[in-house]
């Protein structure tokens, strides 16, 4: 399993050193506009219906293509069952901020299971027109008893 989870790593390491090094620094990091906030947040909502439908091939269908290149559907697969698993059987999810810079964007959000909720930061793309999905990465341990 570290095998395969070692390209996600790298694409998340790869995102947070475009935003974060000196030269992405300079790049101006805002909110969100509305339109941006929507768009992420019909992207994800798509990529999680798809997984509770356990529609493989639709979910990572909205993945980036840069993600895609690295990451086969069968790895796709086998990650989102071991590491994401509440994302299957959710019972709801919500979405807090989203802060963008150059095409890529940030967007919060908090994913139900079985009374807990987990953070999911989602990491988003824009290239070509198309918005894709690069990673995501919990920022909030589980546990914590849903309201």
């Amino acid at each position: 399993m570290k095998k395969r989870s070692k390209p996600i790593a790298l694409i998340l390491a790869s995102v947070l050193t475009l935003c974060c090094s000196p030269a992405g620094a300079q790049a101006k990091v805002s909110d969100c506009s509305k339109g941006q906030k929507s768009a992420s947040k019909s992207r994800i909502t798509k990529q999680i219906n798809a997984l509770t439908k356990s529609d493989w091939k639709l979910a990572y269908g909205y993945a980036a293509n840069s993600f895609q290149s690295s990451v086969s559907l069968d790895a796709f697969k086998e990650i989102i069952t071991k590491q994401y698993f509440y994302l299957l059987s959710n019972s709801g999810f919500d979405f807090g901020a989203c802060i963008t810079s150059q095409n890529i964007f940030n967007q919060l959000v908090t994913i139900r299971y079985h009374g807990e909720k987990y953070v999911l930061s989602y990491y988003l793309t824009l290239v070509d027109k198309r918005l894709g999905i690069v990673a995501a990465k919990e920022v909030k341990p589980a546990g914590t008893t849903a309201a």
